[in-house]
């Protein structure tokens, strides 16, 4: 068989596989498109597909326009703006490269340029067909820059047919622009298809209100706040309310010093934050970080739709506690816990509505009295919350308790290889044993306030494997396994001064409204709810 000699790709054949790399589809497009509108400081953005944007993709704009000798080099190859040597990709700031977007698109498509850097003097249009300038002449126009790509993909047709529905492509160019639209409210959007409005949103300095005129109201009202401030990165956004997630979500936005992007890490970290409250269904959000740009990689993806933080495990913990958090402080709101711990405080001048006792519900949840209805608590999640924090929480040796009788626990050989891991670590969390023989340990202490009989501890050594695989760390796994199977159980029987003592140690938490694993602890009946039940408003 005769080999093939190595040959160097004609110009048109290297333009064409680049352009591709950037854009993928119609919303590739528009994505870059609008970004140069954007870093030449539009107030005003008008997009207008066709066919979803097969057929035509064109972004008018009001910003500072470009001169004739700029518009012919920004459909050029390696042409841009923004940097001045290799060094400056570690700080850019702004989208990205004017000119190589340009000249990506108009590779693959038949685009029309028409510009304008001042009202007094003629604009100047430019005519491109695969790349190649057919034409450059003088326009009337206004300041700002008008780009109409035509028949995206014409000289591609593998390309071209790789592309989806024209309602699909639609639903990502819209999706494109509706995610900056919420970067920037103080700038004005219209989205037209096939000549019809899609949406228009007008200037506005509240973000929240411009996610109303984007999004279903009923969900965006149903969002708390989080804000979080670090020296190495902040955060401000809205989460929703876990009560209103459904399976599919409409808006779970990230944006990156004003980028948007997708970050599996922050979704992760989302989902991690909120925990089993979800029950499988998907959180809506729109979280905004600000950082150093040097610390950010934007360039990991051709299209820059991805971002890499400098230390992602930082990131991970950084979103989750800051979910977590907003989480809790919402539930503080909802269960009026602040309240109840003013009418359990006896130094309190006005103690008329503080409770003479506890319930118990079915051996299971615990009931108190206070001013604007009553409180439940789960008495299993209450107590795993108290013990969790008793462990991990400031305490350098957890105090323990001494079993009358010591305990011999049998161990498999995988399951004494996880206590062999972490037996170090366990006497300063209440648990002191010692090796019998074989596979066989004795445990002589278990933590104070933990109820951990036989079976308790035998299920504590079989959890360890997974205790010490766990996300947050070996002492956070093994807080959290100490803290399940030493609480008391649902079913258990508690006296009214167990039930006062759970309350106490539980409103003593850093974050009393949920169990480790992120199961609610406690809830709130109102007054209003139950007249409403009873038909008595």
């Amino acid at each position: 068989m005769k080999r093939a000699r190595v040959r160097v790709l004609p110009e048109t054949t290297v333009r064409r596989i680049a352009a591709g790399e950037v854009v993928t589809r119609p919303a590739a497009a528009v994505k870059e498109l609008v970004e140069n509108s954007l870093d030449a400081g539009a107030t005003d953005i008008r997009v207008e597909v066709k066919a979803g944007g097969k057929d035509l993709i064109k972004i008018a704009d009001n910003g500072t326009g470009m001169s004739r000798e700029d518009l012919r080099l920004a459909v050029a190859r390696h042409a841009t703006s923004k940097l001045g040597d290799i060094g400056d990709l570690r700080t850019l700031s702004t989208f990205g490269f004017r000119g190589e977007a340009l000249a990506s698109i108009a590779a693959v498509s038949r685009m029309k340029i028409e510009t304008n850097t001042d009202d007094g003097k003629p604009g100047t249009l430019l005519e491109v067909e695969g790349g190649d300038i057919r034409g450059i002449s003088e326009t009337a126009h206004p300041v700002g820059t008008t780009i109409a790509a035509n028949a995206l993909f014409y000289n591609l047709p593998a390309r071209r047919r790789f592309l989806r529905s024209d309602s699909y492509e639609m639903k990502l160019v819209a999706e494109t622009v509706k995610a900056y639209a919420v970067a920037y409210p103080e700038i004005s959007f219209n989205l037209f298809s096939n000549a019809r409005r899609v949406f228009a949103v007008r200037s506005t300095s509240d973000r929240r209100s411009r996610l109303a005129d984007l999004y279903d109201k009923q969900i965006v009202e149903a969002m708390m706040d989080v804000d979080v401030e670090n020296p190495i990165l902040s955060l401000h956004g809205w989460l929703l309310d876990p009560s209103h997630a459904r399976r599919f979500y409409e808006a779970q936005l990230v944006y990156f010093n004003g980028r948007p992007v997708r970050s599996r890490t922050v979704v992760r970290a989302v989902h991690d934050g909120y925990g089993p409250v979800l029950g499988g269904r998907n959180p809506d959000f729109v979280l905004c970080f600000s950082t150093d740009p040097s610390k950010l990689d934007v360039n990991i993806h051709p299209t820059k739709q991805e971002v890499r933080f400098a230390d992602e495990r930082f990131l991970f913990d950084f979103v989750s506690e800051a979910v977590h958090r907003a989480l809790g402080a919402k539930y503080a709101e909802l269960t009026g816990v602040n309240d109840f711990m003013l009418q359990r405080d006896p130094s309190a001048d006005d103690v008329s509505g503080l409770p003479e006792g506890f319930w118990q519900l079915h051996n299971s949840y615990i009931l108190a009295q206070v001013t604007s209805g009553y409180v439940m608590v789960d008495q299993h999640a209450a107590h795993e919350r108290v013990l969790f924090e008793e462990v991990t929480k400031g305490r350098k040796q957890m105090a323990s308790q001494g079993l009358l009788f010591p305990i011999n626990v049998d161990l498999t050989a995988t399951q004494f290889a996880a206590y062999d891991a972490v037996k170090d670590r366990l006497p300063k969390m209440g648990i002191q044993t010692k090796l019998f023989s074989g596979h066989t340990v004795v445990v002589e202490t278990t933590p104070a306030g933990a109820y951990m009989g036989k079976n308790e501890i035998r299920d504590f050594f079989v959890g360890l494997a997974d205790a010490r695989a766990d996300k947050a760390g070996v002492d956070t796994g093994l807080a959290k396994l100490i803290a399940c199977k030493g609480a008391v159980k649902a079913g258990q029987r508690l006296s009214q001064p167990e039930m006062e003592s759970l309350f106490n140690r539980l409103f003593a938490c850093e974050e009393p409204y949920f169990c480790p694993h992120g199961r609610p602890a406690i809830i709130r009946v109102t007054l209003d709810e139950l007249e409403r039940k009873f038909g008595r408003s």
